[in-house]
């Protein structure tokens, strides 16, 4: 089997769901970035990185983190990437609607559940748009390397079981979640690896990907949203083959029209297609 696409994923938002409020925009959202390059290309992710901080006055830092950034920098760095040969996934679940549930299918400690889950979902959409632009000829034998970015609290061998499960599910056609599956072909369990941020730029390009999105859809101390930042990248935002965004790039859960979000929150779907006439009146409701 050859290792045909690298996947680095990072995450923006906490993953514990206690924390979100119904009346509160700081602690909504929990963000999965996945940025996806071609291995031929990986060697150059951090040519990249250099650039980006090449354009940076005053530098000091050998990597990049998203938060740490002037505005000024973020444009910079989401305009470069933007014009590479790259592309970034999203997942993006509204924790409000999410803190009465239980996976107890999931058998993990803490709120590491919601974190293996969000990484299936949006493993489900990379699998499928890399398996769709591999050879015909060759697909079945591609595969892809996935490396998450170090984060405390989760136990990645957690991941390694939780997908196994769910692979047997799925070949005994007994998933619980009908709607989605991943293309296992391209999942190789020997290529999940852990990785602390600084120690490969695919993982900060990750972070960006990750920052800009939940400062497109989170409130800054000043009550503004910053969507252009994220806006910047979608020229490589994942496309399906109809060149839609939403459901390949972008997974939102649950529903949009479900949410009630504020309009400045809502601008950004808008961009990347939803119908602005689609939200629900009760949700904008309790939004205002």
């Amino acid at each position: 089997m050859a290792v045909n696409y690298i996947v680095y994923i990072d995450e923006s938002g906490d993953p514990g769901l206690c924390g979100a409020a119904a009346n509160s925009v700081t602690n909504d959202w929990m963000l999965l970035s996945a940025f996806v390059v071609r291995q031929r290309y990986d060697t150059d992710v951090q040519q990249w990185a250099d650039e980006i901080r090449g354009r940076f006055k005053n530098s000091q830092r050998p990597d990049i983190h998203f938060s740490d950034l002037i505005p000024v920098k973020k444009r910079i760095a989401c305009e470069m990437i933007a014009t590479k040969p790259c592309r970034y996934f999203f997942v993006a679940s509204h924790k409000e609607n999410m803190r009465s549930y239980r996976n107890e299918r999931v058998k993990v400690s803490g709120g590491a559940w919601y974190y293996w889950w969000l990484s299936r979902i949006l493993l489900e959409r990379v699998t499928a748009f890399c398996y769709a632009r591999s050879s015909p000829v060759s697909r079945s034998k591609e595969t892809m390397r996935i490396i998450f970015s170090k984060r405390g609290g989760l136990k990645y061998a957690d991941f390694v079981q939780y997908m196994r499960k769910i692979e047997r599910q799925s070949r005994a056609g007994r998933l619980f979640l009908k709607r989605g599956d991943l293309v296992w072909s391209m999942i190789d369990y020997d290529e999940v690896r852990v990785l602390p941020h600084a120690a490969h730029a695919g993982l900060q390009m990750a972070d960006i990907g990750a920052g800009a999105f939940y400062q497109a859809v989170t409130a800054d101390i000043s009550g503004e949203f910053h969507a252009e930042f994220l806006k910047a990248l979608t020229p490589v935002i994942a496309k399906d083959a109809h060149g839609t965004i939403l459901n390949c790039g972008v997974k939102v859960m649950p529903k949009l029209s479900d949410l009630a979000l504020k309009p400045d929150q809502r601008m950004i779907f808008e961009h990347f297609g939803y119908n602005p006439n689609g939200w629900s009146p009760n949700a904008q409701a309790k939004a205002s």
